[in-house]
């Protein structure tokens, strides 16, 4: 397939409207050929049942957003029995049972968000708050929460030299690219490349290409590179390594530390599944990576999953990437991004609009 409209069609044409999208990948071109030849899109998808009931509790929260929508309120119901006998034929008189708590946690879990980052909220110590809390105090409390320990991220600052690590296929050398274009249009500076190869064939035609129509030079050697300083950055462009090939980590290492390079990204796909993304955080530890740069965002239903990641990466978020070519969104406002994508749309824009600018 070719397009991601495409995939949507032909997943609904062949699996139905409730099918699922597991994975999503480009094939048929690595890199950069994807300027001169049309990407395609590998799909897995699986068939799921569709949830009555979280259907029914987004039916309330958009229709009556005024209201405090309990996911409880369908319990059977409570006969209230007094101590005076009733006349025969009278009838028992019957009341709703006091609902006085809602179960937000497994509200939150049947609109997708990600057992992790439930499991860490529900060991906030606001977490009393939040379970018995309206749905719109819910997203609030959440945010905020989500917000506030974001902050606590130590910010490393990028420097003059920067590295792009990452594994095959993650979108590693587009990031690149849209790093330079955000170099050269909006700081107004002058980068350069070094194309390392470390063993390892690392072609340069798509990046040469699109280096030259930027104006930034490409280098292939790394004792051609001119004088380096904040108006004339460098960037440094490393081929994919697996999760297995340690030995490639520990090599790309030793040659940052040749060249004094501070600032060394992981590019990873958010679209991966966690456990995988784990695993490369965990191989970045090989090349004392220090910032992380998440690529592939607009393929993801909801960011719930990448929160716990993050947090708990001890690596600074630098940017969040969309699409999957150069002119492709490209964002340094990583928390607005993450917090826009938490919620569902119809919780979002319905239960907390005012909080939107949090």
């Amino acid at each position: 397939m070719r397009s991601a409209e495409e995939a949507v069609r032909v997943i609904r044409d062949k699996l139905g409207d409730n099918a699922k999208v597991i994975s999503v990948r480009q094939v048929g071109g690595e890199g950069l050929k994807r300027f001169i030849s049309s990407p395609k899109l590998e799909v897995i998808a699986q068939v799921v049942e569709e949830n009555e009931e979280v259907s029914e509790v987004a039916n309330q929260i958009v229709t009556k957003p005024s209201i405090n929508p309990d996911p409880l309120q369908d319990h059977p119901k409570e006969k209230v029995v007094t101590d005076e006998p009733s006349p025969k034929n009278e009838k028992v008189e019957v009341k709703e049972a006091d609902e006085n708590r809602n179960d937000n946690y497994k509200l939150l879990s049947k609109f997708g968000f990600d057992s992790a980052l439930l499991s860490d909220i529900r060991s906030w110590a606001n977490w009393s708050k939040i379970e018995q809390a309206s749905i719109a105090e819910v997203l609030k409390e959440i945010t905020v929460g989500l917000s506030d320990r974001y902050r606590s991220i130590t910010e490393t600052i990028c420097t003059e030299k920067v590295a792009l690590l990452g594994g095959p296929g993650v979108g590693k050398t587009t990031t690149l690219c849209k790093f330079l274009a955000h170099e050269v249009f909006m700081n107004k500076n002058l980068p350069s490349v070094l194309k390392v190869e470390n063993g390892v064939p690392n072609p340069d035609d798509a990046l040469r290409i699109f280096c030259e129509v930027v104006g930034v030079t490409l280098f292939r050697e790394s004792e051609s590179i001119p004088q380096v300083d904040e108006n004339h950055p460098l960037y440094l462009d490393f081929p994919g390594f697996g999760l297995s090939e340690m030995d490639e980590w520990t090599g790309a290492n030793q040659v940052l530390d040749d060249l004094g390079v501070e600032t060394r990204i992981l590019v990873v796909n958010g679209a991966y599944d966690r456990e995988i993304i784990k695993r490369y955080i965990h191989s970045s530890q090989s090349v004392n990576a220090t910032h992380i740069a998440i690529t592939h965002f607009d393929e993801m239903t909801n960011s719930t999953k990448l929160w716990p990641i993050i947090l708990n990466s001890n690596l600074a978020p630098v940017c969040i990437c969309n699409g999957q070519n150069v002119t492709g969104d490209f964002s340094t406002s990583v928390l607005n991004q993450l917090i826009a994508k938490t919620f569902p749309e119809e919780l979002y824009s319905k239960g907390f609009a005012s909080y939107q600018r949090i």
